[in-house]
C-alpha cells in the first residue's frame, strides 16, 4: 500500500501546489495536555505565501484508500530559511480559549470528580468525557485556590491516576495505564515482531530507581484533631517507602493519591522504545507487547506514551515509546506475559474523539500474530 498524507488549513483541504512542496509531516502524539503537536516541512521555491499563526490545521495519515485522522493543531510559528528555500510549520493540539492561565479561586462542595470536570468544560465551551470509575469520586470539599484551569486539572489528574487533555473540542479525562478511552472504548493493541522493527531502533531499559515498597500519605482527622497515616502497595519488592508530603483532606483523597502515586512508580522501572513501519492505529495510551523479539522481554504488557508519525516522501514510519504496566515483573517472574490480538483501527483515531468526516477503517498493517 502507498503513504499518503492528507492535510487541511482553516477548513481547506490543501492540494496540488502545497502537495508537491510537502518535504515532511509529522505528528507527536502524546499523553497529558498541550503534549500533541505538528511539524510541516515545505519546498519553498519559488517562495509561497506564509501561513498565519493561529490557522488551524487538521491532518490525517495512512495509506491510499485507508486514512485515519490525526488531530487538530493550531499554528504556532512559521520559518522561512531564505537560501535553503524551506518553510516549517509547526502546531500544537488546540487547547482551552479564553483565559485559560488566570487564577480562580471557587470551591465545590458534595461534588463528584466527573461533575467538576464537567464545570471547568463547560467554562471553555468544550464537551466532558469522563473515565466511568474516575467520575465516581466524590468530594465533600474541593477548592481551586488561585490555580488556572489547567494547572487544577492537572493536579486532579495526578491526584487521581489519570489523563488530563483537550482534543477536538473534548476535554478528556481517562484512566491512566488502562488502555482504553474515556469513554471506555478499547484502544488498538499493538503487536511488535521482528518483521517490523527498525534496525537498532527497539530498547527495553529496566531500572530500579523508582523501586518502593509502599507509598505513603497523610490526612487530618478533624474529629480526632490529629494527623492520620496510610499506604499502598507499589512494588512488594521493593525496601524504601515514598512519602507524598501534601496534606490531603481526607482519608479517601490521600488514598487515590497513594494508589495514583504506587502506579506511577511500578510503571518506570520498565520503559521501551522502538520505531516500525507507519501505523497510524498506534496511538498514546495503548497496549503494546513485543512477540519474538527477546526472552525476557515478550510478553511483558507496555503501554504508550507517545507515539510519532513521520510522512515524507520517502515513506511513513512511527517512533513509540511507553512504561510496563506491571514494571516489567511479567519478564522476571519468567512469564512469558500475554499478548493482545491484533485489532483494527477505528475512524476516530483510537478511540480519543470523534474523527471528522474523510476517515475510513483501517485494514492491517502489520502482521497479525495470534496470542
Amino acid at each position: 500500500m502507498k503513504p499518503t498524507c492528507r492535510i487541511e488549513i482553516d477548513g481547506k483541504q490543501v492540494h496540488g501546489e502545497f502537495m508537491r512542496r510537502l518535504i515532511s509531516c509529522s505528528v507527536s502524539d502524546q499523553e497529558g495536555v498541550s503534549s500533541d503537536s505538528c511539524s510541516i516541512e515545505l519546498n519553498d521555491s519559488p517562495p509561497a505565501e506564509i501561513p498565519r499563526t493561529g490557522a488551524l490545521i487538521k491532518i490525517w495519515m495512512g495509506y491510499e484508500g485507508a486514512m485515519a485522522y490525526m488531530g487538530t493543531f493550531t499554528v504556532e510559528d512559521v520559518s522561512v530559511n531564505m537560501f535553503e528555500h524551506k518553510m516549517s510549520i509547526t502546531g500544537r493540539a488546540a487547547e482551552m480559549g479564553g483565559k485559560v492561565k488566570e487564577g480562580k479561586e471557587r470551591h465545590w462542595d458534595d461534588k463528584s470528580l466527573k461533575e467538576v470536570v464537567e464545570e471547568v468544560a463547560s467554562d471553555h465551551g468544550l464537551s466532558p468525557m469522563v473515565d466511568s470509575d474516575l467520575g465516581q469520586f466524590r468530594y465533600d470539599w474541593l477548592g481551586q485556590m488561585g490555580e488556572s484551569d489547567i494547572h487544577f486539572l492537572e493536579r486532579l489528574a495526578e491526584r487521581h491516576g489519570a489523563l488530563f487533555s483537550v482534543k477536538d473540542g473534548k476535554l478528556i479525562f481517562a484512566a491512566k495505564a488502562s488502555g482504553k478511552s474515556a469513554s471506555g472504548a478499547a484502544l488498538t493493541p499493538i503487536t511488535i515482531t521482528p518483521a517490523i522493527l527498525g534496525t537498532g531502533s527497539a530498547q527495553v531499559q529496566f531500572s530500579d530507581r523508582t523501586k518502593s515498597g509502599k507509598v505513603r500519605a497523610s490526612y487530618t482527622d478533624r474529629a480526632k484533631g490529629k494527623k492520620i497515616d496510610i499506604e499502598e502497595e507499589s512494588d512488594p519488592d521493593g525496601e524504601a517507602d515514598y512519602v507524598l508530603t501534601e496534606q490531603y483532606a481526607d482519608e479517601k483523597e490521600a488514598r487515590a493519591a497513594a494508589k495514583s502515586m504506587a502506579g506511577d512508580l511500578l510503571r518506570r522501572q520498565a520503559t521501551f522504545s522502538c520505531s516500525i513501519p507507519g501505523d497510524p492505529s498506534a496511538r498514546a495510551g495503548a497496549p503494546l507487547t513485543f512477540q519474538g523479539c527477546r526472552p525476557g522481554v515478550d510478553g511483558i504488557p507496555f503501554i504508550i506514551k507517545s507515539a510519532t508519525h513521520n510522512f515524507s516522501k520517502g515513506g511513513y514510519t512511527t517512533d513509540l515509546s511507553g512504561e510496563s504496566q506491571d514494571g516489567g515483573k511479567s519478564a522476571k517472574k519468567g512469564g512469558k506475559g500475554s499478548a493482545p490480538k491484533s485489532g483494527k483501527a477505528s475512524s476516530s483515531g483510537g478511540g480519543s474523539g470523534g474523527a471528522p468526516s474523510g476517515s475510513v477503517p483501517l485494514p492491517p498493517v502489520r502482521p497479525s500474530i495470534p496470542a
